[in-house]
């Protein structure tokens, strides 16, 4: 199963008067990117989103939103004086040291951090155990639908990949049914080349030394190699499509390896109609690159 990297989830829960909205949107990369946006006061509860996120995701940048309205954000917000006047002490200190103006107004103290305190979040910075739950499941709820929407995409790219695989396997069949003619071919064409230049200055041809040409050149040109790890990788990359695990890094591999292979083919095939057909490969070779790069 295909999961694509790209998506979008959103998660909405309502207790009492608190409604949580959580969004995220997931594109493209290589590794697990996670950027959070939360509402004031709930920057402690990230690493357990964070780790949410992990637990479901192993691929993708993804942008995550929380807004939490309602009587759960409703706080007394406090100053703390204490930490008012450390911040106005080292700002004094350092005015001495420096011997410069302490120009330093209340309202700029004020924006500091720490300097306001939010009784919903007690000293160590612990959310409110009902609120952190509501925000939690709300997170979950908006990864369930991103992961749908992953899936579904993700059953498209294979039908996708499996219909591309196809074409991948007829354009080798192909050229593994032309291989033995190209041998032929050189030999009548070396054959009639030799026998009139040959003729031309009263010297026969031995049919030894036509043989010997002929088998440097089968040598040089010989692809069954190719062929046969060809073969192996198209049944490896439709063993992934069929797998329950996504697995976008593998398929990755083994289209560059296949890429590999086919271009090899057609530099040694030392034939035209090889050449055109590897060159075909290649084309859709291309084409499924680009979707497996959004697979997990």
């Amino acid at each position: 199963m295909l999961l694509s990297m790209t998506g979008q989830g959103q998660g909405r829960t309502q207790h009492g008067s608190t409604e949580v909205a959580v969004e995220v949107r997931a594109v493209n990369n290589r590794h697990l990117k996670i950027h959070t946006r939360t509402s004031d006061g709930l920057g402690g509860l990230e690493p357990k989103i964070d780790s949410l996120v992990r637990r479901q995701l192993r691929r993708g940048s993804l942008q995550l939103g929380v807004q939490v309205t309602g009587s759960a954000l409703d706080s007394n917000f406090n100053l703390r004086p204490a930490v008012v006047e450390s911040y106005w002490e080292q700002c004094r200190q350092i005015s001495q040291q420096l011997s410069i103006p302490a120009d330093v107004r209340l309202g700029e103290l004020l924006t500091l951090p720490g300097v306001v305190a939010d009784p919903k979040v007690d000293g160590a910075g612990k959310l409110d155990e009902a609120l952190q739950a509501q925000i939690l499941e709300t997170v979950d709820q908006a990864l369930a639908n991103l992961n749908h929407m992953r899936r579904v995409e993700g059953e498209s790219m294979a039908l996708e990949l499996a219909s591309q695989l196809q074409r991948l396997r007829e354009g080798a069949d192909t050229i593994k049914d032309r291989a033995p003619q190209v041998v032929e071919d050189y030999r009548f064409r070396l054959n009639a080349r030799l026998s009139s230049g040959l003729a031309d200055v009263g010297v026969q041809l031995h049919e030894a030394d036509l043989a010997r040409e002929v088998l440097v050149m089968a040598d040089k040109a010989d692809i069954r190699e190719e062929l046969v790890r060809l073969r192996s990788h198209f049944s490896q990359f439709q063993q992934l499509l069929d797998a329950d695990e996504s697995q976008g890094r593998k398929l990755d591999f083994l289209i560059q390896e296949i890429f590999r292979e086919t271009n090899t083919i057609g530099a040694k095939a030392n034939d035209a109609e090889i050449a055109q057909r590897a060159v075909d490969m290649k084309a859709v070779i291309e084409q499924m690159r680009e979707l497996v790069q959004n697979v997990e």
